[in-house]
């Protein structure tokens, strides 16, 4: 926790927790709920207040819990706005170029914005501002062996609690497309649809995932050298991630299935597997 946040942690889908004070704040306190990126995590984001304890209850209709507490207010400082970004020096052209925040980013100010290819051409762009996922990302025409910058002058991001950045400035560079690897793959055998197709690194980070509600060919297009495992998640709720289940309501997880063995990926390589799923 932090002076000017509460961390409540999760099990599940956030969107059934409802979080509400039953304390009355001051209108000067203005709040803000947050899931965490990457963790079952929802930071709830106050603005400062002299409050010594805050009342919480916490409800999940889903599970039918609710639960009431309260939370002691500690002399503690307050998160700053920090930046980084989602990719650093190779670019790979299936990539997305993305502004994250650890604080929530309330607007971009493109006026405080430029990107430039070789150095000093300036280069359009568009941007979508992701409040879910707390983040800012950037599109734009990707061409081989080129450099990028981006340069933020001060003000380009404002978050929650009215702070700024300062200048920053990150440099990208693309290869060729000889540098990587394609991997087309055809599903058969018994395969329900809605599925999410993910190729993932050996130590099972996902590298890549495609969600499909019908029947296609699944490509992966300029892939890092290395050795590859597939799986198809057999997205039964259809939310586009695999699913635990729940013990409770006697729901078993969602069906995974992996295919056979590592798939090799070499450079300027194009390959073809079918994928013979049993469901």
């Amino acid at each position: 926790m932090a002076k000017n946040k509460i961390i409540f942690g999760y099990q599940g889908d956030y969107r059934d927790m409802v979080i509400e004070s039953l304390t009355t704040l001051p209108d000067s306190v203005s709040t803000y709920l947050l899931k965490e990126r990457d963790k079952d995590t929802l930071n709830y984001w106050l603005s400062p207040t002299e409050l010594d304890s805050i009342i919480f209850t916490v409800q999940n209709d889903k599970v039918e819990a609710i639960d009431t507490f309260t939370v002691k207010m500690r002399d503690l400082p307050m998160d700053s706005l920090k930046l980084s970004t989602s990719v650093t020096g190779k670019f790979n052209f299936e990539d997305t170029f993305s502004i994250l925040a650890n604080t929530p980013i309330v607007a971009l100010d493109t006026s405080q914005v430029s990107l430039n290819v070789s150095d000093s051409i300036p280069m359009p762009y568009t941007f979508v501002l992701d409040t879910l996922k707390n983040k800012v990302d950037f599109d734009f025409e990707v061409e081989p062996n080129q450099k990028y910058s981006f340069s933020l002058m001060p003000g380009a991001i404002t978050d929650f609690f009215g702070m700024q950045n300062d200048t920053l400035d990150y440099n990208l560079s693309t290869g060729s497309f000889a540098d990587y690897g394609n991997l087309r793959m055809i599903l058969g055998g018994d395969v329900t649809y809605p599925i999410v197709v993910q190729l993932t690194n050996e130590k099972g980070v996902v590298q890549r995932e495609i969600i499909a509600s019908e029947a296609q060919t699944f490509e992966f297009n300029h892939l890092n050298p290395g050795n590859y495992i597939a799986r198809v998640i057999f997205d039964s709720n259809g939310n586009g991630k695999w699913d635990t289940g729940n013990y409770l309501k006697k729901q078993q997880p969602e069906k995974i299935s992996y295919y056979p063995g590592t798939i090799e990926i070499r450079a300027n390589w194009e390959k073809e597997e079918t994928f013979i799923l049993s469901n």
